[in-house]
């Protein structure tokens, strides 16, 4: 999903974007650990994209505190 659409998610669909992506990494940890997986690039893509999942979550969250 692209970061502009992601920006648009309502907290909770972020959380749960958020859910699905740690699944998946844990998912991919576990298929490069049993040598199944080719594209070992995916492993830091899905990491990377999770990375940005959380900081747009603690970006919505400051944004939120500072309007009260």
């Amino acid at each position: 999903m692209e970061i502009a659409k992601v920006r648009k998610l309502t907290p909770p669909e972020l959380t749960d974007e958020i859910n699905r992506v740690r699944q998946q990494v844990v998912q991919l940890r576990s298929e490069v650990a049993m040598h199944r997986i080719k594209n070992w690039r995916s492993l830091d893509l899905a990491k990377k994209y999770l990375a940005r999942l959380l900081t747009i979550a603690n970006e919505q969250t400051i944004i939120k505190s500072l309007s009260k």
